[in-house]
């Protein structure tokens, strides 16, 4: 008996087969890549992602396939797509980054309010969400949106092309602005101010609910059984906290990832959260909430590094057959670096809720390295987080316990720069494929592998490392935190200038 566990990222994709203990067993990744086909748009060619996802499948299965009896797929949130009844894309995939709708957002806030926005989905009102781009292309290509069957997220969309019906889980749902938390279904409010047929939506299930078996296509087309279970997953980080042990009230993750994110497990909303630009979401653990804040940078930031900055880390590292992260971080230390790198390379993220933010980079002259910049870039990253700590503690809301999971995580320099700079124990668990784990996970309570989510959280290895703050390390970075939550409001006008004089 083994478990699939497939997470579909912004930049990448991953098929994970465990064992009942968590122990990946076989694994698989493939990259994609991102188009910016126009100035704030950004995409993801679903062709392209389904074709990476498939073979991610295929490898895994060609060595441990035959024993796999139940999958389950973890998904980026936010990024949306039309397809038709075949589940054929119809346009490329919106990603959260992309901000196409600024004006349909701001034509939900005039009709609704942001209060009562957030009354109903637990987001705040930004361009970040599903639901402003599904408008978007009902105003801009009403030809897509009328040949439009559904418009799905990138973890449905995977299903539907294995044969699968048109569904979304609560904790996906909950990322497109378009569902009700309190009610726990689609909004007929948020649906109708947005001008969108409710019919193009697809059923919203239960995370960690059964929703067919695989059948002859998917099994045709993955090597799997065709008697495979198929469980609806989840929104990539409530997948994560599942598997970081994020099951009781006051327990948090820290997930690093291609973006991060924070995450509190909580009964009931608190109503402090909503100044904070705080999302609420159902976690997929029947009666818990998670309150999640986070940016749209992180992994990713570092992969613009060493993709734009570090090419010669790149060939050396194809030439050794060695990973190039590691060669851009060699020689590098924990001591806080001579720049600052404001990350807000898309946007804000949910700190400040700023669509139209840019990024920065401080402190340059001409003793400035590379290496400078990519330290830099571990730090500014970690003190955007940083902050939204200090703010959620300022309200009350801090977790009882901390765990730290993601790809993000593999690092020690970063780990320890992390736990520097936030001033508190950091313990990494040696989960570092998490999302796909509590997809497996999700996967397992479905067809009784686990007897409850506690259960399946108790059954997992879970290797810890605990990086303790330098206190030294931690004043310095302390002053440095003051500065840098003065950036954002403090380069809005600059900001302003370059967008509006800006010729591409």
């Amino acid at each position: 008996m083994s478990l699939l566990g497939i997470d579909v990222g912004t930049t990448g994709c991953k098929a994970v087969v465990f064992d009942a203990a968590g122990r990946p067993l076989t694994q698989a990744r493939r990259e994609y890549t991102l188009a910016n086909p126009r100035e704030g748009f950004w995409e993801l060619d679903p062709e392209q992602v389904w074709q990476q996802v498939l073979a991610a499948i295929r490898e895994t299965t060609a060595t441990a396939g035959a024993g796999v009896t139940a999958l389950a797929v973890s998904a980026l949130g936010e990024a949306v797509l039309p397809v038709d009844r075949d589940g054929l894309p119809l346009a490329g995939g919106a990603i959260s980054a992309d901000l196409r709708a600024a004006a349909e957002i701001d034509l939900l806030r005039a009709r609704l309010g942001a209060a009562a926005i957030y009354a109903i989905t637990g987001q705040p009102a930004t361009a970040y969400y599903s639901l402003p781009k599904v408008m978007w292309w009902r105003r801009n290509t009403p030809d897509i949106y009328a040949r439009t069957h559904k418009f799905v997220c990138f973890g449905d969309y995977v299903l539907m092309r294995l044969g699968l019906e048109p569904t979304i889980d609560a904790t996906m749902a909950a990322r497109t602005l378009a569902y009700d938390i309190n009610r726990g279904a689609w909004s007929e409010t948020m649906i109708e101010a947005a001008g969108i047929d409710p019919a193009k939506l697809p059923a919203v299930v239960a995370g960690g609910s059964s929703i067919g078996r695989l059948g002859r296509r998917g099994a045709a087309l993955t090597g799997l059984p065709a008697d495979v279970e198929v469980v609806a997953g989840g929104f990539d980080q409530a997948c994560a906290a599942l598997a970081a042990g994020v099951v009781t009230e006051g327990t948090g993750f820290y997930g690093l990832g291609t973006t991060e994110a924070l995450a509190l497990a909580m009964r009931h909303p608190n109503p402090a959260l909503s100044k904070l630009n705080v999302a609420v979401i159902p976690h997929a653990v029947p009666g818990i909430l998670l309150a999640m804040t986070g940016s749209q940078t992180g992994g990713r930031l570092l992969r613009w590094c060493r993709d734009e900055l570090c090419a010669d880390e790149r060939l050396a590292a194809a030439a050794r057959n060695v990973d190039a992260y590691d060669l851009m971080l060699a020689g590098l230390t924990p001591e806080p670096g001579p720049l600052m790198v404001l990350p807000h390379f898309a946007g804000s993220g949910s700190l400040d809720g700023d669509a139209d933010a840019l990024g920065a980079i401080l402190g340059l002259s001409f003793d400035a390295r590379r290496a400078d910049i990519v330290k830099a870039v571990l730090e500014g990253v970690t003190y955007e987080q940083a902050l939204s700590l200090a703010r959620l503690g300022a309200e009350g809301v801090s977790p009882t316990r901390f765990a730290v999971v993601g790809g993000g995580a593999r690092s020690d320099l970063w780990m320890q720069i992390k736990a520097d700079i936030i001033g508190r124990p950091l313990a990494r668990q040696q989960i570092f494929d998490a999302s796909c784990l509590g997809a497996a996970l999700l996967a397992g309570i479905a067809t009784g592998v686990y007897a409850s989510p506690q259960a399946a959280v108790d059954a997992v290895e879970r290797p810890v490392s605990l990086f303790e703050p330098d206190e030294r390390r931690h004043a310095l970075h302390k002053r440095r935190l003051a500065a840098y939550g003065t950036l954002h409001a403090g380069l809005a006008e600059v900001n302003a200038a370059l967008r509006a004089t800006a010729v591409n």
